[in-house]
């Protein structure tokens, strides 16, 4: 399969799938479903993918690696700017993780944070990952991303991408 027919027939799996999601909940969608819906064979669908999370996965990865294009892009070298983009990417990406939310696919946002959040310790803040405690600060750092995330998307959204930031940034006590 050439290259351009391989990411044309993965945007018809993904959109089939994000259709689905908005007809009938996330676990009563089956891989027919998705396929017949896209157009393509199971055995095509079955190339690509091993399960619809895959679907998911694939999509989580590559916003996270435009993401990462842009702050190098960029010049991010903040947390606060970091944050930014984020909810930036957030807001433009808004249907599908609200339909991960409601599908009840907690852990695949979470995935995405932890490893944002690995590079903003890494690469931004120039921690050392294999610190035990720079591991948990990114676990907590990456859940609380998450839970900000999931209450602004519950909001629509109503603060800006800037705002966000500062909320994320600020510690209450």
């Amino acid at each position: 399969m050439s290259p351009q027919k391989h990411t044309m027939t993965r945007e018809c799996i993904f959109t089939a799938l994000q259709i689905l999601m908005k007809q009938k909940p996330y676990e009563e969608i089956t891989i027919t479903d998705i396929a017949k819906k896209a157009g393509v064979s199971r055995m095509s669908y079955y190339r690509m993918y091993k399960s619809k999370d895959d679907i998911l996965i694939q999509y989580f990865n590559d916003i996270f690696e435009k993401c990462l294009e842009q702050m190098k892009d960029c010049g991010i070298d903040n947390r606060r700017q970091f944050a930014i983009l984020v909810f930036e990417t957030i807001r433009e990406h808004h249907q599908l993780i609200e339909g991960v939310f409601r599908a009840k696919l907690y852990e695949l946002v979470l995935g995405c944070l932890i490893q944002y959040c690995t590079y903003l310790a890494e690469h931004i803040l120039h921690e050392n990952i294999e610190d035990a405690q720079i591991g948990y600060w990114i676990y907590a750092e990456a859940g609380r991303l998450g839970l900000l995330i999931f209450r602004w998307l519950e909001q629509g959204m109503p603060q800006s991408p800037e705002k966000m930031a500062e909320l994320l940034m600020k510690d209450l006590f």
